[in-house]
């Protein structure tokens, strides 16, 4: 887990030993500087960027690894129809300046899907309430949750394209999903715990 900066939310990196390709998760720092140097001395090259959401916290990096790297972004419809727009994205609200993600042929669109990448079958399930383009994935009994829970606080769901009713139809179908699998989560903010940990009650 890498922190982003200055906003203090979750980048994930997913690598093994098998070759050099990587998946990276949420970069939300600008320069990237800390998760460029984890990725040149691991000697590891990112092929895919996954988004869980669409907020700037968890993209700002985004356009600096297009830049250096011939990866693609996975990510919602929505969340690609939000990151393209500075207002939509929030960017502009954090620092009156703002910023677009130059995404164009190097998306793919993903609902409630299973891909192949790379060395891992990665499945995905749209879960809005935080924002509108949220989405979760799995890989094993690895789950990366964005924004849908953060320990310790309620999930913010009165940004733009947020929904309390929408979030608790997305805690239902989670719970059903994993309340007897031992998962554990990997969220966009705070630490990583074991689903069964999670008090959702405490979350809307």
């Amino acid at each position: 887990m890498i922190k982003n900066h200055p906003v203090d939310s979750n980048c994930f990196v997913i690598y093994n030993d098998l070759n050099s390709d990587c998946i990276v998760v949420d970069p939300g720092t600008e320069d990237c500087k800390e998760l460029l140097s984890f990725l040149h001395e691991n000697n590891l090259v990112p092929q895919n960027i996954i988004l869980t959401h669409e907020h700037f916290d968890h993209i700002w990096g985004v356009n600096k690894l297009l830049d250096r790297y011939n990866c693609t972004i996975v990510c919602t419809e929505k969340c690609l129809n939000n990151i393209i727009n500075k207002k939509k994205n929030l960017s502009v609200f954090y620092d009156q300046t703002g910023f677009e993600i130059l995404a164009k042929n190097n998306t793919i669109l993903i609902s409630n899907d299973n891909l192949i990448i790379g060395n891992y079958v990665v499945k995905f399930k749209e879960t809005p309430g935080h924002s509108e383009g949220s989405v979760s994935f799995w890989i094993d009994k690895n789950l990366f949750m964005g924004d849908v829970f953060i320990k310790g606080v309620k999930t913010v769901t009165k940004l733009p394209g947020g929904s309390k009713k929408q979030l608790a139809e997305t805690i239902y179908e989670l719970n059903e999903l994993f309340s007897n699998e031992n998962m554990m989560v990997y969220p966009g903010h705070g630490e990583v715990m074991a689903f069964n940990e999670i008090d959702f009650s405490k979350v809307l």
